[in-house]
């Protein structure tokens, strides 16, 4: 009876493991949609080249490297879709802000991608502030200084 036990326990377990390194679908979509947005938000402050893009470069990195974690090779093709699709959709948003001759379309607009832009950023952590003003300092900390250490002895 131990080795049945053993058996359905580990056949158990092997359900539940595989069926949570499945990504959510919908934060797949999410996390997809943003990168495509932030990447539209680029190329639109790159074009009007009156804005800083520092901010929603790493913003848009954070979010490539949560969905390399999240895609699979049978996925793959399908995010790759649905990431150009997001970013056609919010460049025509911002293309009507900053072109529409209809004020009230162009304010819509510009208010509609703002809130796809927010609603991305709910997905990133961001650092406290008092983390930020420690990461400008030049003060290295104890952790840091056993990083440096530890990656130079690997040399």
């Amino acid at each position: 009876m131990g080795v049945l036990k053993t058996l359905g326990y580990a056949s158990c377990f092997t359900c539940l493991a595989a069926t949570a390194a499945k990504p959510d679908e919908d934060l797949l979509r999410r996390v997809t949609d943003c990168v495509g947005r932030l990447s539209a938000q680029i190329e639109h402050h790159w074009l009007l080249s009156d804005q800083p893009t520092e901010q929603i470069e790493t913003q848009r990195a954070h979010m490539e490297g949560i969905l390399e974690a999240l895609v699979t090779p049978d996925t793959a093709t399908r995010i790759l879709s649905n990431r150009i699709d997001a970013k056609m959709a919010h460049a025509t948003l911002l293309t009507q802000a900053a072109f529409s001759k209809d004020d009230r379309r162009a304010a819509w607009a510009e208010k509609r991608a703002k809130q796809e832009l927010s609603q991305c950023g709910t997905i990133l952590l961001e650092p406290a502030p008092e983390s930020v003003a420690m990461a400008d300092s030049t003060h290295v900390s104890e952790i840091e200084s056993v990083n440096q250490g530890t990656w130079q002895a690997s040399q």
